[in-house]
């Protein structure tokens, strides 16, 4: 079954947190096998685990990253996402708004595959939708 919904870093890292968001986690385990991940949030998750110092907690989100890499598909950024990324990040610019480059990869991604993107970080991608075809949605609303 094609993922129709691309998981934002914050979505993933929920999962973690002592006080879940339950709408987040139903949603999550129903729509799972319609769920996929890209290299870019990835690449954020494991940055953030390899920051820890040594112990449980590295050991934990270690364990988890390795069920996360099993369970959802980790797309590429692709020639065609990053033709997208430049284009969002230059009318951005134009409008006068600042996209961070990593958040305009994970959108572009989202755009490039014809997804969803899952985020509780609306405010960072409020400005790319102005400027694109971003679908997204907050699981946590």
């Amino acid at each position: 079954m094609k993922a129709v919904y691309l998981l934002d870093t914050n979505t993933i890292s929920e999962i973690l947190k002592q006080n879940q968001n339950h709408g987040v986690i139903e949603n999550l385990i129903k729509r799972s096998e319609l769920c996929a991940i890209c290299s870019t949030v990835w690449q954020e998750a494991v940055y953030g685990c390899e920051l820890l110092p040594e112990g449980k907690k590295k050991e934990k989100i270690k364990s988890y990253l390795t069920k996360l890499k099993e369970t959802f598909e980790i797309l590429p950024y692709t020639r065609y996402a990053s033709e997208i990324c430049g284009e969002i990040k230059a009318r951005c610019k134009e409008n006068g708004k600042t996209a961070a480059f990593s958040d305009s990869q994970i959108a572009a991604t989202a755009i490039a595959n014809g997804m969803i993107l899952v985020t509780h970080n609306t405010a960072a991608y409020t400005p790319i939708a102005e400027v694109s075809n971003l679908k997204y949605e907050d699981w946590w609303a």
